[in-house]
C-alpha cells in the first residue's frame, strides 16, 4: 500500500504519538518503529470518520496535552492566547464595565468571538448567560476545564457547511480525555518575581476514574478544577509603573484624591458676598477631622481601593462514563458544570458639584434622563456658610461594599450512543447546556433617593451614617442573564464503493436544538433610576433545524475530493444552504496541495432580533469638535495649582474622553450574515521528521450585523443632521476654560456643547475582508543517546484587513498594522527529552503597530499625537519578544515536577499612549506538581 503523507501536529496521529512524552514506538529489541494499526476518528472539520495518520485538505493545527504542559497553563484561555491566529479576543480582566463582565473569549481572524466556533468534544457548549456589548454572544472559555485536555484541534477554515452558524472565521474543538483509570492530583501555583502582586494565581485538580473499557466494558471518571487569581490595586503597583506612563498618560497616578473624606469645600464666594474683601473669591478650604492633608487639601488614596486586576475564583467538573453494550455498540455520557466569580474592586464613589447635568438614556420612556449634584443646601447641618457650598466627598463610610461580583454558573449534560450497523459509523446524543449569570455591583447613586438624603441633611458627611441609608443612595444594582439550549443531534458514514484511490465516504446527520436567551437588569436600572446607566432587556427562544451530508471522494491515488453542503433553518429567517468543497492532491510521497472553497453564514441571534431594549453608554471617545480646546486647556491647567493639576485631567477628558448614552433596538427583520471563503496551500515533508505547511486564506463577510461605529457618526455630524444629540455648553466647560484663560491669559471658547445621546438600531449595514498566511513548521528528531527533541513554529501573517466604511459606502484602508493589529505573529517552541527530564524553550515576536485604528482616529495620528504632546517615537507601538523557559523532571515514582520561567529576559510592557491602567510585566515563575496513584 502506498505510504500516506504523515505531517505536522495537525494530523492527529502524530498529536497522538507528541501526547505520549514526545516518545517513537520501537519494537522489543530497541529498533526501527513498530508498525501501528491504523486508526479511524472524526477530525475537526469533517463528518466522516478517517484514517489518522493522513494530512486533510483543509488546514487543522493542534496543540497537543504534551504541549499545554510545556506552556504552563493555568486556563484554557493561556491556551488559546498561543494561537498565531487568535487577534481581538474578549478577557474577563478588562470586562467589568462591559455587558459581559466576568468571562473570556476567543476570536479567529479578527472576525469577532461570534463568528469563531467553541466546540467541546465536537459539540457546541452553551454560550454565556451575557452578551458582550449587549449583542455578542460567545462562549465563555474560562467555564472549561483546562487540566483534562486531550488535545485542542483548530480548523482555520470556514466550517458552516460541516458545524451550521458561527463557523464563519474557523473552528476550535476542545477534546478532553473519553476515559480514565486511577487518581491523579495536581497543584500549581505561579507569582511575578518582578513584583509579588502581580500575576498572583493558585490552580488545584483531581481525577479519579473507575473501570477498563477493554477488560471491563465500562470506565466512569470525574475531574475536579479549582483556580484562583489574586486581585491587586493600583497602589500595589505604583513602584513598578513605566515612566512614560506617569508622564503622559496619566500624570496624576498615584495622587492622592482632593474627593476625600471628610472632604474639602472648594467653591466661590458669591459676588454680592457680605464682605467684600472676599466677594467673587475662589476658595479652598479642608473640613474638620482629615486625617490626611496635602498642601491644605484633605486627601483620600482612592489608588490603595482602585483594582485593576479583578479577582477570579472558578471552579470547574467535567465528568464522563462509557458503557460497551456489545462490541459494536456503546453508550457514553458527558456532564459539564462550572461556576465563576469575578470580583472587580473600585473606590468609594464621590460627590462632585460640577453644574452639568449627567445624562443617561431610559429605554422604557424612550427619552434621555438628567441628574446634577447639588451643593450642600443653606441650612444643612454640614454646611457652614451663608450660601449653598460645593463639596469634595468620597463616601468611604463602608468601602468594602463598593464593588462589582460576577457569578457565573454553566452546564451541559448529554446522553449519547455510538456505534456499527449495516455498514454505518453512528453517533447520536441528546442534551441540555445553559449559562445563568449575576453581576451585582455597588456605587452607582440612585438618583432620587441621593438627592432626598443630601438636601435633606440625613446623611451626614464625615459621620456616622446606618447600612439602610446607604443601601439607598447606593443601592445593588444587577445585570442578569441567562442561556439556555436543548439539542439532539445524529450522523453517520460509511463507505459506499470502492474508487482507484480508495473507498468514497458518506456522511449524512441532522440536529435541532432550542434556543433561548433572556437578559435583564434590576428594576431600579431599568426605570433609569441609578445615576447613568443604561439598560438591557432582552427576551426571545428560536428553533434551528438542520440537515447535512458530505462526501469524500479518492478519485485516484493521489488525488482526493471532498464536498460538503448543509441547510440550516434558524427562527424565522429564510433556510440557508451552506456548500464546501476541498481537494488534497499527493504531488509524491513528500509534496501535497490542497484547496478549499467553502461558504459560511452566521444567523442573527436572539439578543439582535428578539425584544431588544439596550440603554448603554459609549465611554472613552474622541469628540473631534471638542478635543482640541480640551487639550489647550490641559496644557495650562497641568503647570498650575494642585487643584488646577488635578482638574487638568478632567478638562482633557471633556473633550478626548468622553461618555454618552446610546440607544440601540432589536431588528426581527435581519438577514443572517453570509461569508466566502477559500484557502489554498500545501504540505511539504522534505526530508524525514521534518514538514513545513503553508496556507493562503481569504475570507470575505457581508450582512455583517451592527450599528454605525461612534466614531464615524461623530466624523459625518454635519453631514447626517439630527445623528447626534447636543447639549449646549456646560458650566463646567466655562468654569474650566474661564480658570485656564486666568492662568494664561489666553481666551479659551468651546466650539460646541458635549455630546449627550446616540439612537441606532441593529442593521445589515458592514462588511469585512481579511486575507493573510498560516505557517507551520515540525521536526521531531531522535538523538538516541542524547534524547530526544521537538520543535515547532507557527506564524500568521496578515496581508489584508478591511472593515466597512459606513461614510464612504466602502472598504476601509487596508487595516493591518494598525493599533494592536499586528501584520505577523510568531511563535517557536522546542522540546529536549531525555529519562526523566524535559526541558523547552517557546519565542513570541510581534511586530510594532500604529497607534491609530483608522482614518477616524485622528486624535492619534502624528499630528494628533504632538497637539497632545507626545513624542513621535512614542506615535506607535514598538516590537515585542518574550521567551519562555520550562523545566519538568519525573525521577520520583508517580510524580512529575514542573517549573515555568516566563519573559525570561525582563521585558518592559510596550509602550502604549493609549493604555488605561498600567500593566507593569516582568519575570513570572509557575510551578506544578504532579502525583499520580
Amino acid at each position: 500500500m502506498k505510504k500516506q503523507l504523515v505531517l505536522k501536529t495537525s494530523v492527529v496521529a502524530v498529536a497522538m504519538t507528541l501526547a505520549s512524552s514526545y516518545g517513537f514506538a520501537q519494537d522489543a529489541a530497541g529498533g526501527a518503529p513498530a508498525a501501528q494499526p491504523v486508526q479511524k476518528v472524526y477530525v475537526t472539520g469533517s463528518n466522516i470518520k478517517r484514517a489518522v495518520d493522513t494530512e486533510t485538505s483543509s488546514p487543522v493545527q493542534v496543540v497537543t496535552a504534551a504541549e499545554i504542559a510545556t506552556i504552563g497553563a493555568s486556563t484554557v484561555k493561556d491556551v488559546l492566547d498561543t494561537l498565531t491566529a487568535n487577534t481581538g479576543a474578549l478577557s474577563d480582566l478588562g470586562g467589568g464595565n462591559s455587558f459581559a463582565a466576568g468571562a473570556s473569549g476567543v476570536s479567529l481572524r479578527n472576525l469577532g468571538k461570534n463568528s469563531t466556533l467553541t466546540l467541546l468534544n465536537g459539540r457546541r457548549v452553551s454560550n454565556y448567560g451575557l452578551a458582550d456589548g449587549g449583542q455578542e454572544t460567545f462562549v465563555n472559555i474560562d467555564a472549561l476545564p483546562s487540566e483534562i485536555i486531550e488535545r485542542v484541534e483548530i480548523l482555520l477554515d470556514g466550517a458552516s457547511a460541516v458545524y451550521g452558524s458561527d463557523a464563519v472565521a474557523g473552528v476550535i474543538n476542545i477534546i478532553t480525555k473519553k476515559d480514565f483509570k486511577g487518581t491523579t492530583v495536581r497543584a500549581s501555583a505561579r507569582q511575578s518575581l518582578l513584583n509579588s502582586k502581580l500575576d498572583k494565581d493558585q490552580t488545584a485538580s483531581i481525577t479519579t476514574g473507575f473501570g477498563d473499557l477493554v477488560n471491563d466494558g465500562w470506565n466512569v471518571f470525574g475531574h475536579l478544577e479549582a483556580y484562583h487569581r489574586n486581585p491587586y490595586t493600583d497602589r500595589d503597583v505604583e513602584a513598578t509603573v513605566a515612566p512614560w506612563y506617569l508622564e503622559y498618560v496619566n500624570p496624576s497616578f498615584g495622587v492622592t484624591s482632593t474627593y476625600s473624606y471628610p472632604g474639602n469645600f472648594v467653591d466661590r464666594y458669591p459676588s454680592n458676598y457680605a464682605d467684600p474683601a472676599l466677594a467673587g473669591k475662589s476658595f479652598t478650604v479642608a473640613r474638620p477631622g482629615c486625617e490626611t492633608i496635602v498642601d491644605g487639601t484633605c486627601r483620600f488614596d482612592q489608588y490603595g481601593r482602585l483594582g485593576i486586576h479583578a479577582e477570579a475564583k472558578r471552579v470547574n467538573f467535567y465528568g464522563g462514563g462509557r458503557l460497551n453494550i456489545d462490541q459494536d455498540h456503546q453508550l457514553y455520557t458527558e456532564v459539564t458544570l462550572a461556576q465563576t466569580k469575578t470580583s472587580y474592586y473600585n473606590p468609594p464613589p464621590i460627590m462632585q458639584y460640577t453644574g452639568t447635568p449627567s445624562n443617561w438614556y431610559s429605554a422604557k420612556s424612550n427619552s434621555l434622563v438628567s441628574f446634577t449634584e447639588p451643593k450642600l443646601p443653606v441650612g444643612h447641618p454640614d454646611n457652614p456658610y451663608s450660601f449653598p457650598v460645593a463639596l469634595r466627598y468620597r463616601y468611604a463610610d463602608n468601602m468594602d461594599m463598593f464593588k462589582s461580583a460576577v457569578t457565573a454558573n454553566q452546564y451541559r449534560v448529554l446522553v449519547g450512543m455510538e456505534g456499527y450497523d449495516y455498514g454505518w459509523d453512528w453517533n447520536a446524543a441528546v442534551g441540555v447546556m445553559g449559562s445563568k449569570v449575576d453581576n451585582d455591583e455597588r456605587g452607582a447613586k440612585h438618583a432620587a433617593n441621593y438627592l432626598a438624603a443630601i438636601n435633606s441633611g440625613e446623611y451626614r458627611f464625615g459621620g456616622q451614617n446606618s447600612p439602610e441609608l446607604l443601601d439607598r443612595m447606593f443601592p445593588t444594582i444587577t445585570f442578569g442573564g441567562e442561556s439556555k439550549q436543548i439539542f439532539a443531534d445524529i450522523k453517520g458514514s460509511r463507505e459506499l464503493m470502492q474508487l482507484p484511490g480508495g473507498a468514497l465516504g458518506l456522511a449524512v446527520g441532522a440536529d435541532f436544538r432550542r434556543d433561548q436567551f433572556d437578559s435583564w437588569t434590576s428594576q431600579n436600572v431599568a426605570n433609569a433610576e441609578i445615576v447613568g446607566y443604561g439598560s438591557i432587556a432582552v427576551t426571545g427562544a428560536r428553533n434551528i433545524a438542520a440537515a447535512f451530508a458530505e462526501l469524500n471522494a479518492p478519485l485516484t491515488k493521489k488525488l482526493e475530493v471532498n464536498g460538503a453542503v448543509r441547510v440550516d433553518k434558524v427562527g424565522d429567517t429564510d433556510a440557508s444552504l451552506v456548500p464546501k468543497l476541498s481537494a488534497r492532491y499527493e504531488v509524491n510521497k513528500s509534496f501535497m496541495l490542497r484547496g478549499t472553497f467553502a461558504h459560511g453564514f452566521r444567523a442573527p441571534n436572539v439578543a439582535e432580533t428578539g425584544k431588544v431594549a439596550l440603554a448603554a453608554f459609549n465611554n472613552g471617545v474622541t469628540d473631534p469638535k471638542r478635543c482640541a480646546t480640551a487639550n489647550r486647556i490641559y496644557d495650562v491647567l497641568k503647570n498650575g495649582t494642585a487643584l488646577d493639576k488635578a482638574d487638568s485631567l478632567r478638562a482633557r477628558d471633556l473633550g478626548c474622553s468622553v461618555s454618552f448614552a446610546s440607544a440601540v433596538q432589536g431588528n426581527p427583520d435581519l438577514e443572517p450574515e453570509k461569508s466566502r471563503s477559500f484557502n489554498a496551500g500545501f504540505v511539504i515533508e522534505p526530508i524525514k521528521n521534518l514538514s513545513l505547511t503553508l496556507d493562503y486564506y481569504k475570507i470575505e463577510r457581508r450582512n455583517e450585523i451592527g450599528t454605525r461605529d461612534t466614531d464615524e457618526v461623530l466624523a459625518s455630524e454635519d453631514l447626517v443632521p439630527g445623528s447626534v444629540n447636543r447639549l449646549a455648553v456646560t458650566a463646567d466647560d466655562l468654569r474650566l476654560a474661564a480658570r485656564a484663560s486666568e492662568l494664561s491669559g489666553q481666551t479659551f471658547t468651546w466650539p460646541v456643547g458635549p455630546v449627550a445621546s446616540l439612537n441606532r438600531r441593529y442593521e445589515n449595514l458592514h462588511k469585512t475582508r481579511v486575507e493573510g498566511l498560516d505557517m507551520e513548521i515540525n521536526h521531531r528528531a531522535n538523538l538516541g543517546a542524547y534524547g530526544r527533541l521537538v520543535t515547532n513554529v507557527k506564524a500568521n501573517y496578515q496581508l489584508d484587513y478591511r472593515t466597512w466604511d459606513s461614510i464612504e459606502n466602502d472598504y476601509s484602508e487596508n487595516l493591518v498594522g494598525n493599533y494592536y493589529n499586528w501584520r505577523y505573529n510568531v511563535r517557536a517552541a522546542t522540546t529536549w527529552a531525555k529519562g526523566d527530564w524535559k526541558v523547552g524553550g517557546v519565542v513570541t515576536y510581534v511586530p510594532g503597530t500604529k497607534l491609530i485604528d483608522w482614518k477616524y482616529s485622528s486624535n492619534w495620528t502624528l499630528d494628533g499625537c504632538a497637539d497632545q504632546g507626545i513624542p513621535s517615537e512614542y506615535c506607535r507601538i514598538k516590537e515585542d519578544v518574550l521567551v519562555n523557559l520550562n523545566l519538568s523532571y519525573s525521577g520520583i515514582r508517580n510524580t512529575t515536577i514542573s517549573a515555568y520561567l516566563n519573559n525570561v529576559f525582563n521585558r518592559k510592557e510596550q509602550v502604549d499612549m493609549r493604555a488605561g491602567d498600567p500593566s507593569p510585566r516582568g519575570r513570572t515563575l509557575r510551578v506544578a506538581l504532579e502525583y499520580s496513584f
